[in-house]
C-alpha cells in the first residue's frame, strides 16, 4: 500500500500563536479546521466525476470507475486543533490513490488532492476566524 501526507510550511508558527489564545477559542478553531476539511473533501470528491471510459488525461483528476476512490475521501479524525483528512488508506480498498495523485514510472500523475488543498488553504484563516468569533459570541450570551 502507498500512502502520503501533506506538510504545510509555516503551520508550526500558526499553531504556536494559537496556543497563546484563551482556552475558550480551541473549540472554534477545531470547528473551523473541520469546516475547511469538509470543504476540501467535498471538492476532492466532486473533482472525481467524469465517467470512465475514457481514462483521464495526465494532470487532470482521475475519472470515476467504481466510486471507491471518491468514497475513500473522508475526514479521518477530529481532535482539538487537529483534523486529519484521508484519501485511500487501510480498509478503503483504494491502495492506488497516491499513484494517481503523483504518478508512477509508467503513468503520469492525475492530481486530485493537492490542487484542492491549494485552493482551500487561503480560506482557512477566515473560516477559523468566523468559527472562533461564533464561539466567543456564544460564550458571551
Amino acid at each position: 500500500m502507498v500512502s502520503f501526507s501533506v506538510h504545510v510550511e509555516g503551520l508550526d508558527t500558526v499553531l504556536e500563536q494559537l496556543d497563546r489564545l484563551p482556552e475558550d477559542t480551541e473549540p472554534g478553531i477545531t470547528r473551523g479546521l473541520t469546516v475547511a476539511a469538509s470543504e476540501a473533501v467535498e471538492q476532492i470528491q466532486s473533482s472525481i466525476s467524469d465517467s470512465f471510459p475514457p481514462p483521464s488525461i495526465p494532470f487532470t483528476p482521475p475519472h470515476l470507475r467504481t466510486g471507491e476512490l471518491r468514497r475513500s475521501v473522508r475526514i479521518e479524525s477530529v481532535e482539538p486543533l487537529n483534523v486529519i483528512l484521508a484519501v485511500g488508506g487501510p480498509g478503503s480498498m483504494v491502495p492506488y490513490a497516491a499513484m494517481l495523485e503523483f504518478g508512477t514510472s509508467k503513468m503520469e500523475p492525475r492530481p486530485f488532492v493537492l490542487p484542492v488543498i491549494e485552493r482551500v488553504m487561503p480560506e482557512i484563516p477566515n473560516i477559523i476566524l468566523e468559527e472562533v468569533n461564533r464561539e466567543l459570541d456564544s460564550n458571551l450570551s
